[in-house]
């Protein structure tokens, strides 16, 4: 079974979280609650954790185990089928007890990082561990630069989502989903919730990237369906579908809106037989 159980998250996190002592102040301009730490404390201390984990094998075979450990058990879908219990289980025995504390400190950090802001918190740490020039050469673009673009392209989201009721966004090459993320930032700043009026599907040819993608796209608590796979060929090893599309019912409200599409085009062609005869 694998090491990475929720039952397992909040130990885990006290342990990290103790590790920064709070400074006492007289009146805070900010207070923060208890345990919260803010993304860029975690961020480095996830790379520091990183650092001693599993020392004596490739910084890219940990990376990768982290996150196909992290993508399974967000997998709601999948989480305790026998394929996916035995495939971490294998990941698992790789490493020690020591490592496998050390993953279970990472996730809540990522978590703690990702609960502070929207931002492309895996696809920066990836940058910065210089792991992109040791398989296929992925850049990951930083997330101020898709952010701007996501800005540039919106438009009048409000306006949008008033209309058809939320947005579908079609990402073929997502990467670790920095720019889905922008976007969801552009609607929360437009007071929307991405939760409620978001569907996003993702694909990308590396299961890495992939994973990466559901991983913060689940947390963020964002309705996604994400493929491993060749878009332009459109073969598919992998479909993947976040939380929030299970607990925000996303499957039968594409239905409807996929059923009242096809009654309008069959009530508009209608309506032009009729007027030709």
């Amino acid at each position: 079974m694998s090491q990475l159980s929720f039952n397992d998250l909040c130990s885990a996190f006290e342990s990290v979280s103790a590790q920064t002592k709070p400074v006492p102040i007289k009146k805070p301009l900010s207070p923060v609650p208890p345990r919260m730490i803010m993304p860029d404390v975690a961020r480095k201390q996830f790379i520091s954790v990183f650092a001693h984990t599993a020392q004596n094998m490739r910084r890219w075979d940990v990376f990768r185990d982290f996150i196909t450990l992290a993508a399974s058990e967000l997998d709601m879908a999948r989480i305790r089928t026998p394929e996916n219990i035995e495939r971490s289980r294998q990941i698992c025995d790789g490493y020690t007890a020591a490592d496998h504390d050390n993953m279970k400190k990472l996730f809540c950090l990522m978590v703690t990082a990702l609960e502070g802001e929207f931002h492309d918190f895996l696809g920066s740490i990836f940058m910065e561990l210089e792991l992109g020039s040791d398989q296929m050469g992925q850049f990951f673009t930083p997330y101020h630069i898709q952010l701007m673009m996501a800005k540039m392209l919106t438009g009048d989201i409000a306006a949008v989502v008033q209309k058809k009721g939320w947005i579908e966004l079609h990402e073929p090459a997502c990467g670790a989903a920095g720019m889905v993320l922008a976007y969801a930032q552009c609607m929360l700043e437009a007071g929307l919730n991405p939760s409620e009026h978001l569907y996003v599907e993702c694909i990308d040819i590396d299961p890495i990237a992939a994973d990466m993608a559901f991983i913060q796209l689940s947390l963020l608590g964002i309705a996604a369906k994400v493929i491993t796979g060749n878009a332009l060929t459109t073969k598919f090893t992998r479909v993947r579908y976040t939380p929030t599309y299970y607990i925000k019912e996303w499957e039968g409200r594409l239905a409807l809106r996929q059923s009242v599409e096809a009654l309008a085009k069959i009530m508009q062609q209608a309506t032009k037989t009729a007027v030709l005869s």
